[in-house]
């Protein structure tokens, strides 16, 4: 009887081990089949996230070969170019099952930042102020947008001696958190927060308002606006008498490609239909070539996708990616 009692309980002992054993063999098992699967997953996102990045530099480089391709059909810039015409369906026609969407910028039609520190004159001030003070912004009236405008200047110019409503090394070494005045070139559009007066709703806009960084740019500072891509808010600045139907109607004439062929004539305007003959834009702040650009590249696949981010500059000397950003 004993010796029955201890065979049982042997083999009670070698089923319970036996079951302890298959039960560690599934659990490894299953973890196996989960980091495989982890590993797969990875795999597989590493996979597309490589093929979008190389879509997204391939789409840069269409871009730099638009504005190449430009430079030798003709001696102006407009959004009918090249640059600015790339087609949704064309695209998929290269990319296959990769979605690519391609939209350029054209910098050179934005109020340069830079430039204000270089106005004798005023006259460039003048065309920032009515463009801070058309309501577009938050921004309450002109006092502010004055103040604005000085605080701006004092930013940028290399003195110490402050406006009537700006500021410079003393304010800002006053601060809660002191930082100091820059005195010279901005060298990013957000740089702008820094400035005295200037607020993330006035920067990037609100629910009721438009965002200042779409309509100005630190690059350039000859203060020359390129009439044939300036936004709307911009050509309606250009002049105290231009309202905002005068420059829908530049836009609306500039759109039609039956009159592609004036954009190389900087008074094209004058061959608007209606367009008052009183106004006389200053020859010495538009023009009708582009330097500088902004290209955004978006690349998507399913669920993943890749967006790149480039500053482009163009000159007789050739074309010169200075900011290549993905995310």
């Amino acid at each position: 009887m004993q010796t029955r009692s201890i065979l049982g309980n042997q083999r009670g002992l070698a089923l319970v081990m036996t079951l302890l054993i298959i039960s560690f063999l599934v659990a490894m098992t299953l973890q196996l089949m989960m980091s495989a699967d982890r590993q797969i997953s990875v795999a597989a996102n590493q996979r597309e996230q490589v093929r979008l990045n190389a879509m997204v530099l391939g789409g840069l480089n269409l871009v730099l070969a638009a504005l190449q391709a430009d430079l030798q059909e003709n001696d102006f810039d407009s959004p009918q170019d090249l640059w600015g015409t790339f087609d949704a369906e064309k695209l998929k026609e290269i990319t296959g099952e990769v979605v690519l969407k391609i939209a350029v910028d054209d910098l050179s039609g934005r109020l340069q930042i830079n430039a204000l520190a270089n106005d004798p004159e005023m006259k460039y001030r003048a065309i920032w102020l009515r463009l801070l003070a058309s309501g577009r912004f938050a921004i309450k009236d002109q006092d502010q947008a004055e103040a604005l405008l000085d605080a701006l200047t004092d930013w940028l110019d290399q003195d110490d001696d402050e406006r009537q409503q700006g500021a410079e090394n003393a304010y800002y070494q006053g601060l809660e958190t002191p930082y100091g005045c820059r005195n010279g070139k901005m060298e990013s559009n957000e740089e702008l927060l820094l400035v005295k007066g200037m607020t993330p709703a006035i920067a990037y806009g609100d629910q009721n308002h438009e965002g200042l960084l779409a309509y100005v740019t630190v690059t350039g500072e000859d203060g020359k606006i390129n009439i044939n891509t300036a936004p709307l808010g911009v050509l309606q600045a250009l002049h105290a008498d231009m309202t905002a139907g005068l420059a829908q109607d530049l836009i609306k004439f500039r759109e039609d490609e039956k009159n592609h062929d004036v954009f190389h004539l900087a008074d094209w305007y004058r061959k608007v239909p209606g367009f008052p003959l009183t106004i006389d834009l200053d020859s010495d702040r538009i023009r009708v070539q582009s330097s500088s650009f902004q290209a955004r590249i978006a690349a998507e696949l399913n669920q993943y996708h890749r967006t790149g981010l480039a500053e482009i500059q163009r000159s007789d000397k050739g074309i010169k990616v200075l900011l290549w950003r993905v995310e």
